[in-house]
């Protein structure tokens, strides 16, 4: 909090006090009994004391004070000090104030309050002589003076206020300190506050005017859940409604400030019944055998894709649930695959066999109080549309470098491989039962030790994919059995059917060689 410093306060610009800083002083010697001048200086002494002749550049300070500032008259033509003490969470601290003269030496001090009804200020309540400076404690809130003497030369008078500030703020809560239960439900929470400035009255020592003192205030309501939005959190005390209300339980803090600089804070405890539904998902990698959050739709021989079938390990990460809802399918059509849980910790798992499909799994979280938030994943589950690549050459000479005839395959449901010669025997025939646990033909026939020769051969893959689509054409086979023998015809039947072959995915001819050196 920002404090004001002492304020000096100088004579009025242009009189002849002015032109001494201020400075005041009664000199009674050699004046003669009941000459002009005597009678002049006997209303000077009596202005002095009524506080209507302006003080010496002398000062009243307070270093215990919280606060300073400066009070202004109706009448009296300047400026005296205010020193605030600050009346914390309701205990009483007294004011205190002390004087000094600006020109060294000892001096004699009295102090005297002022009293409204009389109006004016009373005898002195408290002396100290021969002194330097002169300090009074223990004081209660009014208005203070004190005359300066030194018997001689110096005879001056300077007031100063004191005000026990009492900042009240105070939050709508139970005796438990937590919000009633009244103020809020599944759908919104209230809070609310009051604040209760201090009230101050100070007098003009000419006029006895009384002059009430203004004081305003301002106030934050601020909360210990980083993050939290408190809607009109500096314009309404209360009731402040939010209707999304946290689902942690959250201290509510109002901090009110007065114009005097003091502050006061209350605060009121939310245990919240909300929560907040969430989680993320990790895809089995087919290849790899682990959960992998960042799997893909790209396809590898060292990983596996987003392909069908699918599954799919949820992790909760919901806050303040109960119990849990998730809802894997639900279509228009009525089919619906859900699962209950209980605890954060439990990791549902679901296989999407379905390809070229989008998947919006949701989930319920319900807490205690049976409020419900629910969470759709976003962006979609994604399961990859079926795919089959076949190359047509392959080297199984053992260098490491494509020695084994496989291809790209993606959510295939079914596969058959058949590889005959030219002469339309069969070298190698496997139905695929899993496709990611094939490891591909190495060049031998029948999975013997006996290695196929060198040359073209002719592949036919029969698959289905999880999307419905049909990789074969029963067709293909039959023609190529039925030219085969007219290789030397090559304008022939059998030249066009290669052709025709040649342009599928799924049939074609491969070529297999084993030299190690560039071809």
């Amino acid at each position: 909090m920002s404090q004001r410093g002492p304020v000096n306060n100088p004579g009025r610009t242009g009189s002849k006090a002015g032109s001494h800083a201020g400075r005041q002083t009664v000199n009674h010697a050699g004046r003669r009994p009941g000459s002009i001048e005597g009678f002049i200086g006997i209303i000077a002494a009596v202005m002095l004391l009524t506080g209507t002749i302006q003080p010496v550049t002398g000062q009243i300070t307070s270093p215990p004070a919280d606060y300073r500032d400066s009070l202004m008259y109706p009448v009296r033509p300047w400026k005296d000090p205010l020193f605030v003490f600050y009346q914390t969470h309701g205990a009483f601290r007294p004011g205190s104030l002390t004087a000094t003269h600006p020109v060294p030496g000892t001096y004699d001090f009295q102090w005297s309050r002022y009293n409204p009804a009389l109006p004016g200020f009373d005898a002195p309540f408290h002396s100290d002589a021969g002194r330097s400076a002169s300090t009074i404690s223990g004081l209660e809130e009014g208005g203070y003076r004190v005359r300066i003497t030194d018997g001689a030369a110096v005879d001056t008078a300077m007031i100063a206020w004191v005000m026990l500030d009492n900042l009240v703020t105070t939050t709508d809560k139970n005796s438990q300190g937590k919000v009633r239960p009244s103020n809020y439900t599944c759908d919104y929470l209230v809070i609310g506050g009051s604040v209760q400035t201090d009230t101050f009255t100070y007098y003009d020592p000419v006029s006895n005017e009384a002059v009430p003192l203004r004081i305003d205030f301002r106030f934050r309501w601020t909360s210990d859940n980083e993050g939290l939005r408190i809607p009109n959190d500096s314009t309404i005390l209360g009731p402040n409604i939010t209707y999304l209300p946290p689902v942690k339980d959250t201290w509510y803090i109002l901090t009110a400030t007065d114009n005097l600089g003091m502050v006061d804070v209350d605060s009121l405890l939310y245990e919240s019944i909300q929560t907040r539904a969430a989680f993320t998902v990790t895809y089995y990698d087919k290849v790899t055998g682990d959960y992998d959050s960042t799997l893909t739709g790209a396809w590898s021989k060292d990983a596996g894709s987003l392909d069908a079938p699918l599954t799919v390990r949820f992790i909760n990460e919901s806050e303040n649930g109960a119990s849990f809802e998730w809802v894997f399918l639900d279509t228009l059509g009525g089919i619906r695959e859900s699962e209950i849980t209980y605890a954060v910790d439990e990791t549902p798992e679901f296989t999407y066999e379905q390809a070229d499909e989008y998947y919006y799994p949701y989930l319920v979280s319900i807490s205690e109080e049976e409020c419900t938030d629910t969470f759709r994943l976003t962006p979609a589950i994604f399961v990859e549309p079926s795919d089959l690549e076949i190359p047509n050459v392959f080297t199984p000479n053992g260098d490491g470098d494509n020695d084994v005839f496989e291809f790209k395959h993606q959510s295939l449901k079914s596969c058959r491989l058949t590889i005959v010669d030219r002469t339309g025997k069969v070298v190698y025939k496997r139905k695929i039962d899993d496709i990611y646990q094939w490891e591909g033909w190495n060049g031998n026939l029948h999975d013997s030790d006996r290695q196929a020769p060198e040359g073209q051969y002719y592949f036919v893959v029969e698959a289905t994919g999880y999307d419905g689509k049909d990789y074969s054409d029963p067709t293909i086979i039959e023609n190529w059995k039925t030219n085969r023998g007219n290789r030397n015809n090559q304008t022939g039947s059998g030249s066009q059917n290669q052709d025709q072959v040649s342009a599928t995915l799924y049939t074609g001819w491969l070529y297999l060689f084993r030299y190690k050196g560039a071809y």
